[in-house]
């Protein structure tokens, strides 16, 4: 399988993975603060790496990886760009519907592009450009934008979005020098050292369900971190961003499992505008539909 392939199903698979993680933490945003439950995340991941670090080939390696990261100003720079969009992308799921999130989340793919233009210096081609923009089209469906959304609450998934995007940035950035483990582990010792001081205020005494659905929640999210993180190190930001408009598909089926809430044909030929924002992507360098 080439790289680029495995770029791609990587970020589908995040996509997934995310959507369903932002859905339990809808769930969970009913009785913990948002900021509590990033805090959680983070002590869980850093608690499972502590389990895991004794096992690894060369413990005081990763250790020292951890502490001491190489370039680590970029490092931890990614680190608070990954605690602060989850956070708000948590909020933006407690205050709006999964699909609409979702949708609104849907800035970030034109962002990577003119991110990756500007920052990164890729050649973005007009074939992505237009992929894109078809992939905005078919959120526009999803979304009918008609006054009764756009409240500031519409704001939170949009700026979770725009720090999201300036997250994949910098690990693409860091990639000679961070692994998907080191992205993920540094993330987690930014998040409890960031928002371990508001704690004392925030704290909500979970019960033994939600801290279940709290370990839930983190495992879903690491391991579409792990996923976003090994594509962007496999193929550029500006080439992956159309993808990740699969997420709407995953958004509109989790609605209606979880909360009922079903498509109508406007979402529907949104979806398919996304995923024909996928195809124009995929297709063979040099072909046109048809021929």
């Amino acid at each position: 399988m080439s790289q680029p392939v495995l770029a791609i199903l990587l970020t589908l698979a995040a996509g997934a993975l995310y959507t369903l993680g932002y859905a339990l933490a809808k769930v969970l945003s009913a009785t913990l603060d948002p900021v509590q439950i990033t805090f959680l995340r983070s002590v869980l991941v850093l608690a499972a790496a502590a389990l895991w670090l004794p096992r690894a080939a060369d413990p005081a390696g990763a250790v020292r990886r951890l502490i001491v990261p190489a370039r680590a100003r970029d490092q931890r720079l990614a680190g608070v760009a990954l605690i602060v969009s989850t956070t708000i992308a948590v909020l933006g799921y407690a205050l709006v519907p999964v699909t609409e999130a979702s949708a609104l989340g849907f800035t970030a793919p034109i962002i990577l592009v003119a991110l990756g233009a500007v920052v990164l210096r890729e050649k973005v081609s007009s074939r992505r450009w237009v992929a894109v923009v078809l992939g905005f089209g078919g959120m526009l469906l999803v979304v009918r934008p008609d006054g009764e959304l756009f409240t500031w609450t519409a704001a939170v998934p949009v700026l979770a979005a725009l720090i999201y995007a300036l997250y994949q940035v910098l690990t693409r950035r860091i990639r000679d020098v961070a692994s998907e483990w080191d992205a993920t582990l540094q993330g987690a010792l930014v998040g409890v050292t960031m928002l371990g001081p508001a704690m004392p205020f925030l704290w909500r005494a979970p019960d033994l369900a939600a801290l279940a659905l709290v370990a839930l929640y983190t495992a879903v999210q690491t391991a579409a971190l792990l996923c976003l993180a090994g594509a962007v190190r496999r193929a550029e930001v500006s080439g992956l961003a159309p993808w990740h408009y699969s997420r709407i598909v995953f958004a509109l089926g989790l609605d209606a499992l979880l909360f009922a809430r079903f498509p109508d044909a406007w979402a529907l030929a949104g979806c398919a505008l996304i995923a024909a924002a996928g195809l124009v992507l995929a297709w063979p360098k040099g072909k046109r539909p048809g021929e």
